[in-house]
């Protein structure tokens, strides 16, 4: 997963992540939100490469550079293919581009989430791919605030899974260290 930041023009001290929306049926979490990635490919010299070619696939929007190490979520889940119950590990990029935060002149994240609509609202500042429906830029608390995905239950206008939600709140908090923000980890991310 490519975790990317910038900030809206009317408030720049506030951190935003993009995430997208997935298109698709209930058995490929249709509806839900995250960051852009995927499974890595055989061309992939890297892991880092695969979360590089993800988000220019799905946002097209291609890291010039990714921040430290990666970071790390895993979680059970069942196989759609054999039913079995698998461990997956969901890998975290932090994607540092300025293109990304300043692109002709103006910052990336346009699209914001109206919590009286419930939907993102703004001028569209990303171009996704068909896997997606929409994208938007939430701050930390919206994300902290997001619906859980639970199978079998129509997801509401803002849900995720719970893996993907642990990953970009702990690359929020590792982008916070990142810039010198000696911040208490608010994450706990063991299952």
């Amino acid at each position: 997963m490519a975790v990317t930041f910038s900030y809206h023009p009317d408030s720049p001290d506030e951190l935003r992540v993009l995430l997208i929306k997935r298109n698709g049926k209930e058995s490929s979490w249709g509806n839900t939100w995250e960051g852009a990635g995927g499974t890595p490919d055989k061309e992939d010299r890297t892991i880092i490469h695969s979360a590089a070619r993800e988000s220019k696939e799905e946002t097209q929007i291609r890291p010039l550079r990714i921040a430290g190490k990666a970071f790390t979520c895993s979680f059970y889940h069942k196989d759609r293919e054999t039913g079995d119950i698998v461990l997956m590990r969901t890998l975290g990029f932090i994607v540092i581009d300025n293109e990304v935060t300043i692109k002709n002149g103006e910052t990336m994240a346009q699209r914001v989430w109206s919590s009286e609509m419930q939907q993102p609202v703004g001028q569209s500042s990303v171009e996704i791919s068909d896997e997606h429906l929409d994208h938007c830029w939430f701050t930390e608390d919206e994300v902290r605030s997001a619906a859980l995905y639970v199978k079998g239950t129509p997801p509401g206008p803002f849900a995720m899974l719970l893996a993907k939600k642990d990953v970009v709140l702990l690359a929020f908090e590792l982008f916070r260290q990142s810039q010198g923000q000696n911040v208490p980890p608010s994450v706990d991310i063991v299952r």
